[in-house]
């Protein structure tokens, strides 16, 4: 209820801000008496909007509050142009406010800054893979439907859902407009967060979802399978057939949705991601790069076998190598697939355990190969003095963001192959302390 006594003080305090309160309590008034008068919508397919009474917003206390305040105004004015009505505007936004949490997630993404060891640990562990039959099992005959009509195999949609959510247990906590807000306000994921923060205020008006159902990760990825809302008006189904699509409520409909992503981003049925392989060794280092595709048959005449020591199998396309942790590492032979799941999450780690949580859940041996866990991870600070090393040596990183992705991982293998190291593209600790001085000597 609003109190008469706290509209007079607001008029007092602030005569515009009051009347601009008054309005809204108005405006809120109108939509109330029309929802009295109005037949009651039939669920599922209109359900009502919800619209809380949010309370003035306080005056900026900070230039980044005054910054984030100026980018709601804006934005008000570029969703009303799109079609975005002024009620659903003002209940998705109420009271939000920038996350400082975020801006640390996403500097410290674990696909990113941990070791792909230490990721799959976690990502692959034995509850997982147990919990993820169990799955497999419940949604036995909803995944054979998918499965059927997709293409994409069951395996593969049960581990990204084990992935994203730990099958639907965690799907984030936070706010979905305040995060894609705090993203889009301010920082290098701007031009990101800004088309998901409108699509998100579509998806709210179109689906009349309730508000406090409307919950993200930090990075403003929502439901099941962590769909964005952009991804949600591409590839976002009704894969339990009850007229709506749920992606937080209904684990048929996240599965079915996650299925037609892959299908449509061009997942080859009956192909697998790829697998583990043995390399000679005589091997040339420099060819195993995910971008470097070869027939099998050429990986054979290479003296590439299976993790087993088995002839390759036959496949009807290229494939890569792949050195998640250089070459004292795992080596894995990659096919078309493995770059369909990346489309689903742009890291190597993500994929690697969404292809490996699939195998083990159907019963297949863990990783032959020892992963070289001697090997210290590399702190942020000293991902990004890497990249700034490679740079003052004439080798480009891109920008030092401490994010080793393809173009870092480039420089680093034309500086190893400068120096007659094992051209793998793989940062180590030792690794550094050789730039470190050749970056020093460079600048005397």
């Amino acid at each position: 209820m609003v109190c008469v006594p706290s509209i007079l003080t607001a008029l007092r305090a602030d005569p515009w801000r009051g009347l601009r309160w008054l309005g809204g309590l108005a405006g809120l008034l109108a939509v109330v008496a029309c929802t009295a008068t109005a037949p009651k919508p039939t669920p599922p397919s209109a359900p009502a909007v919800r619209i809380p009474i949010a309370p003035p917003p306080s005056a900026p206390s900070s230039p980044a509050d005054a910054k984030f305040a100026a980018f709601l105004a804006e934005a008000r004015v570029t969703a009303l142009a799109q079609g975005i009505t002024a009620a659903t505007f003002d209940a998705a936004t109420a009271g939000i406010a920038p996350i400082p949490a975020i801006a640390a997630m996403n500097a410290n993404q674990p696909e990113f800054s941990k070791p792909v060891w230490s990721y799959l640990d976690s990502a692959v562990s034995a509850r997982r893979i147990k919990d993820a039959q169990f799955r497999l099992a419940q949604y036995g005959d909803v995944l054979a439907r998918i499965e059927a009509t997709s293409g994409v195999p069951k395996e593969i949609l049960v581990a990204i859902w084990g992935m994203e959510t730990d099958y639907g247990s965690d799907t984030g906590g936070f706010n979905l407009f305040a995060a894609l807000a705090t993203l889009a306000y301010d920082g290098p994921r701007a031009d990101y967060a800004r088309p998901e923060f409108f699509a998100a205020l579509r998806l709210y008006q179109e689906q009349h979802y309730p508000l406090s159902e409307m919950v993200a990760s930090w990075a403003g990825a929502f439901g099941q399978t962590q769909f964005t809302p952009t991804t949600f008006f591409k590839y976002a189904t009704d894969g339990d057939g009850d007229g709506r699509i749920d992606l937080w409520q209904s684990a048929p409909d996240a599965l079915a949705s996650a299925a037609k992503l892959l299908s449509s981003q061009g997942w080859k049925t009956g192909q697998p991601w790829g697998y583990e392989v043995r390399l000679p060794g005589n091997f040339p280092y420099e060819l195993a790069d995910t971008d470097t595709l070869k027939p099998i048959a050429d990986w054979r005449a290479l003296g590439v076998t299976t993790a087993q020591g088995d002839a390759l199998p036959d496949a009807p396309d290229n494939a890569g190598i792949l050195l998640p942790a250089g070459a004292r590492g795992p080596a894995f032979l990659v096919l078309p697939n493995f770059n369909v799941i990346l489309k689903y999450n742009n890291a190597v780690s993500y994929a690697l355990a969404v292809g490996l949580l699939a195998d083990r859940m159907a019963g297949a041996p863990p990783v032959w190969h020892a992963w070289p866990r001697d090997e210290r991870p590399l702190s942020r600070a000293e991902r990004i003095q890497f990249q700034t090393d490679l740079a003052k040596l004439g080798f480009d990183p891109g920008v030092p963001d401490g994010v080793l992705g393809r173009r870092s991982r480039a420089a680093l293998r034309q500086y190893q192959k400068s120096h007659g190291l094992a051209v793998d593209g793989f940062p180590t600790a030792s690794l550094l302390a050789l730039l470190d001085q050749a970056a020093a000597k460079a600048v005397e």
